[in-house]
């Protein structure tokens, strides 16, 4: 039995062997003529060969179909027959490429290149390709939509990374608030880093994009990172990229940094306060070498870019906590520029206002003049972010195109309050009451005047109704209050 069994295991490895050499025999045998035919007649352009006199050594199928030819014709005679063209012989004789010549003989339309075919320096003959009008006329249709594409790209990444304001739109003039544009805009014209320090809603990120338009950089890029915004894992990948596969969860192409994306153009780094210790080392790395590395990826790459940063914070106090490199904040404190607060420029809020007004469309509508003298008395401590906010507030509430007091928030409303001590002799118990009386006198004739008399405004404004308006104006003697008088 065993011996039968590796009889027929002989048997099958035979069989298989067999069937093995006759499909490889099967297989027919290309020549390398025949194998270069084969590819010449599979491309898209038509294809001749002629040898130094001129005469036709072969072409391809679509030569053959696109001038209407048979081959075994013309095989050995001057292509000048069915081709004529005094560019054949020029290339012959020069040995120089005519490249994009436009051809054209009875109804075929096309482009041809003519090509010197050279060996050991000498022109043994031509290679003439020609490519049809519609297979041309398809591929630059396809180039135009690439290049659409290209140009959609490119318009999107403009808009995405430009600088939006000037130092005409920093509206203004006081005197803190034209030193900060004085300043701003000598340090535009250098390309050292810029420190801007300011309260929080001052304007730093309007007076950034109006020194990078300022600059020479103006046509590059202008990309933004605020540093309070970003997770501690993210920073280094956020501003400097990485490579493929850096980390679990990366892209598969990497990505690109925000520094590297600032290429000939700026870099703002807002509250820079809150960038890690760890990124600021890097960062002042590369401010000093000009070369990026991306997470993951030791080669290096050239950067040119400017860096504007902006803080709330106090950096140097900062310092003194080691919660931020005392070298870097000596690298970016070279050019430092303080914005003002808001309370600080109480006179510009007119020209301020008129600007937010215009911004948003509404040009038309203006603050009355008792609005604006409660608005140039408010603190604003959110400052420029707190008062666009106030102003869109009241534009929604107004029912004409004067903005009122009425209209604005009661928190903005501080009323003057006075309290007098002088000249009281009587018992403390009437202290308190008295110095209410007068205090609740003030507060009606100051709303009168801001009203200018009008009894329904003034109601609204304190918050109570018209009846108790008059109530309290007869008991304080301000039924016939004049609220032109300073009295």
């Amino acid at each position: 039995m065993e011996a039968e069994k590796a009889s027929d295991n002989k048997q099958t490895r035979k069989g298989s062997s067999t069937t093995r050499s006759i499909s490889k025999s099967s297989k027919p045998k290309i020549s390398q003529g025949e194998l270069s035919e084969l590819v010449l007649n599979h491309i898209h352009s038509g294809v001749i060969f002629c040898d130094e006199s001129l005469n036709v050594v072969f072409f391809n199928e679509i030569f053959a179909d696109l001038f209407d030819l048979d081959k075994t014709r013309i095989t050995g005679k001057p292509v000048t027959d069915f081709m004529p063209n005094p560019l054949l012989q020029y290339v012959l004789r020069h040995g120089k490429a005519e490249m994009g010549v436009r051809y054209s003989v009875e109804k075929v339309q096309c482009v041809v290149n003519i090509i010197p075919v050279k060996k050991r320096g000498e022109v043994i003959g031509i290679i003439v390709e020609s490519i049809p009008d519609d297979t041309l006329k398809n591929l630059i249709g396809k180039l135009s939509v690439l290049e659409d594409k290209a140009c959609a790209y490119k318009r999107e990444f403009s808009r995405l990374f430009s600088a939006k304001y000037t130092f005409s739109d920093i509206k203004g003039e006081s005197g803190p608030i034209r030193e900060a544009r004085m300043l701003s805009s000598k340090y535009a014209k250098t390309d050292s880093s810029v420190l801007l320090l300011g309260a929080t809603g001052t304007g730093k990120e309007m007076f950034a994009h109006a020194i990078h338009n300022e600059s020479w950089r103006r046509n590059g890029p202008f990309v933004c990172l605020n540093c309070a915004a970003i997770p501690k894992d993210l920073f280094e990948s956020e501003l400097f990229g990485y490579a493929p596969g850096a980390f679990t969860g990366a892209h598969q192409k990497g990505k690109v940094g925000k520094i590297e994306l600032a290429q000939r153009g700026t870099v703002f780094l807002d509250e820079i306060g809150d960038l890690p210790l760890n990124v600021q080392s890097k960062l002042l790395r590369v401010l000093e070498s000009k070369t990026i590395e991306r997470v993951g990826d030791l080669k290096p790459i050239e950067i040119d870019f400017r860096l504007i940063a902006a803080t709330n914070k106090n950096l140097r106090a900062m310092i003194g906590r080691n919660e931020f490199r005392e070298d870097l904040f000596y690298r970016l404190n070279t050019m430092t520029v303080q914005i003002p607060k808001l309370c600080k420029i109480s006179e510009d809020i007119p020209l301020i206002t008129n600007y937010i007004l215009s911004s948003m469309g509404k040009s038309g509508m203006t603050f009355s003049p008792n609005a604006l003298e409660v608005m140039q008395r408010y603190e604003w401590i959110g400052n420029i972010r707190e008062l666009k906010n106030v102003i869109e507030r009241a534009v929604s509430l107004a029912d004409s195109d004067v903005i009122d007091v009425e209209h604005l928030p009661p928190e903005v409303i501080t009323l003057k309050r006075q309290v007098h001590f002088s000249g009281f002799s009587g018992a403390a118990d009437n202290l308190l009451t008295q110095q209410i009386f007068h205090c609740e006198t003030e507060i009606l004739k100051e709303a009168l005047r801001l009203t200018k008399g009008n009894k329904m405004k003034t109601a609204k404004l304190l918050g109570i109704s018209r009846s108790t308006l008059y109530e309290k104006c007869e008991k304080h003697n301000l039924s016939h209050f004049d609220w032109n008088s300073n009295c």
